[in-house]
């Protein structure tokens, strides 16, 4: 049996020689682990397809166990990023997490409209770090795994400190006192955390983000904790933020 999907190549790995397996995000059947034969040819036609961050139309032939990637049509690789390192390493980072947290096999629009809008932002945005971090949130989010930053989470009160703390484990703001429990905490500075809770709120990533590195800094100890997996690329863009 075969059938046609509009997909999203979220993460890409080897497999065997040739082969590469693709984690693609489809409307039609969700997410997807998917084995492109012959790939890591340079000569094969769905070399270029089967690249991070590529949005095709993909025929699969949807075996029992493994469904494989027969032909590929490139619609969009999103030009911008591949020119750009800085660019391109934060939307990987940004893809890698969208694997690890939109669950496998459930058709749905939604996650991959907003993928799609999220690349599409980081690619054209003239401070990609902003569009980063507010797809990070809109991914968050959309996921139910928004952490709260409108008070401390432990005692439902304001927190009016100039740097108040985080926890994953506790699921978001904390005022000092309540965070003595949590061995996670982190400080922050109350800006950051006043542009998190805004970003939420946002349909599109702002012009500008004030401290936007410092924002996707805090986001990253969530992630930790939400997938519960090694994020090298997360991990990646990270250490050059802090460079």
């Amino acid at each position: 049996m075969e059938a046609s999907v509009r997909g999203i190549v979220l993460r890409r790995r080897d497999s065997g020689e040739a082969d590469r397996r693709l984690t693609l995000l489809t409307v039609e059947y969700g997410k997807l682990d998917v084995v492109a034969k012959g790939a890591k040819k340079s000569a094969s036609r769905l070399a270029a397809a089967s690249e991070p961050l590529t949005v095709g139309t993909y025929t699969l032939a949807l075996g029992r166990r493994t469904k494989y990637v027969t032909q590929a049509a490139l619609l969009s690789g999103y030009r911008n990023l591949r020119r750009d390192y800085d660019r391109l390493s934060i939307a990987v980072a940004f893809a890698e997490v969208a694997a690890g947290v939109i669950p496998w096999e459930e058709p749905d629009e939604g996650p991959v409209d907003f993928v799609e809008r999220a690349l599409a932002a980081i690619d054209g945005h003239t401070r990609p770090l902003a569009a980063a971090v507010w797809a990070q949130v809109g991914l968050l989010q959309m996921s139910g795994f928004l952490p709260d930053f409108s008070g401390c989470v432990v005692t439902g009160l304001p927190v009016r400190e100039a740097n108040p703390f985080l926890s994953p484990l506790a699921g978001g703001l904390m005022s000092e006192s309540a965070a003595a429990g949590f061995s996670d905490r982190f400080r922050v500075r109350s800006e950051v955390v006043i542009a998190l809770l805004r970003l939420g709120e946002l349909e599109s990533p702002p012009d500008n983000l004030k401290f936007a590195a410092d924002c996707f800094r805090a986001l990253v100890p969530f992630w930790r904790t939400i997938l519960e997996s090694p994020l090298p690329c997360t991990e990646a863009a990270l250490a050059e933020l802090l460079e």
